[in-house]
């Protein structure tokens, strides 16, 4: 992947961060220190994972990556639970599931250039 593919990636992650932690904050307080902080914390946990995987040789890269694409799956969830318990609405859950499907896609082209 090139260098400016890894960048993207790494902002649109951050992009995505900035946009949705005013949102958790305002979750109901029950929400916000369950689901709200585990979110967080995924989001987080990708972003530490796509950085170390720009640094990593391609053994790493594709270790990082994997986990990854697994704590991506578990945001999906996650986010899927907000609109099932009317925490956020349809329009908003629209918007984040782009964003992460958008952020999974180029972490699996990262991953598959990291395997050839």
């Amino acid at each position: 992947m090139s260098k400016v593919k890894e960048l993207t990636v790494i902002q649109k992650m951050t992009d995505y961060i900035d946009w949705v932690s005013p949102l958790i904050n305002r979750f109901p307080k029950d929400k916000k220190f369950t689901i709200g902080d585990r979110l967080l914390n995924k989001l987080y946990s990708v972003l530490e994972l796509l950085i170390k995987s720009k640094y990593g040789n391609n053994v790493k890269k594709q270790q990082y990556l994997h986990q990854a694409n697994i704590d991506l799956e578990i945001i999906r969830v996650l986010q899927r639970f907000l609109i099932k318990h009317n925490i956020w609405s349809l329009k908003r859950h629209q918007f984040a599931s782009k964003s992460i499907n958008e952020i999974g896609k180029e972490i699996g082209y990262w991953y598959n250039m990291a395997v050839k």
